[in-house]
């Protein structure tokens, strides 16, 4: 409803016109309507934002600590935003044609990133609830990598969905551990995507042969693979 001012101006909505003052002059509109479109190209976007926001919920807990540092240096940034901006476009979003629907291309995904090093040749095995990690070379001797730099799993089962995060040896212990699968993982008899990293504990001042590194720090993840877990007898 409008109202008239000291002088006789007009103010607000009256019927389907909008009354505004502007430099003094008595101005009539009408109402401002935000369009909704809804085109097949304009609703793929927004399923994929959809997609991916779900994605980085279900991830929070990695995505947390894997993109903190990555938000921290991205001002205005969550960690899920950084981790949304990150694979939007490296093909870890897939559409499938016959679904209509998008879908994860597990081996592309980044659940976290950064400077720290992450070295090639690590494998896991499944093992029952178990899942044994081996990292033949922690790449100790890259400039990006300290011994002190902590090992993280996240093990992600798409179907619950759930994820279970590991924070593991450090890297000059890394070569070789084991994490114990969660019941409900277990029991569910499906699959889980495992990705490792590595994260900066402590600050250490840059050398001739070693990078500055700050607390929270992390390396891009490492797809290790996807495995079937067996289901849990009762």
């Amino acid at each position: 409803m409008s109202k008239i001012d000291a002088n006789g101006m007009e103010h607000g909505r009256r019927g389907d016109k909008i009354y505004v003052v502007l430099n003094g002059q008595q101005i009539k509109k009408d109402p401002y309507r935000p369009s909704n479109p809804r085109t097949p190209a304009q609703q793929m976007h927004r399923a994929k934002l959809a997609f991916a926001n779900r994605l980085s919920a279900h991830l929070a807990e990695a995505v947390n600590l894997g993109f903190a540092r990555v938000a921290e240096e991205t001002k205005k940034q969550t960690p899920r935003n950084a981790f949304v901006k990150t694979n939007w476009d490296n093909g870890s979003l897939r559409w499938n044609e016959e679904t209509s629907l998008w879908e994860l291309s597990p081996e592309r995904l980044l659940v976290a990133n950064g400077p720290r090093h992450i070295p090639y040749g690590m494998t896991v095995e499944v093992e029952g609830n178990a899942l044994h990690i081996a990292c033949p070379d922690a790449g100790l001797g890259n400039m990006d990598a300290v011994p002190d730099d902590q090992l993280l799993l996240a093990v992600y089962l798409p179907d619950l969905p759930a994820m279970a995060l590991y924070r593991g040896p450090l890297r000059d212990h890394c070569s070789r551990c084991t994490f114990e699968l969660p019941e409900e993982m277990c029991a569910s008899g499906s699959t889980v995507h495992v990705y490792a990293w590595f994260r900066a504990t402590c600050f250490h001042r840059a050398t001739g042969t070693k990078s500055q590194v700050r607390p929270d720090q992390s390396s891009p993840s490492r797809y290790l693979g996807t495995f079937p877990i067996p289901t849990s007898p009762h």
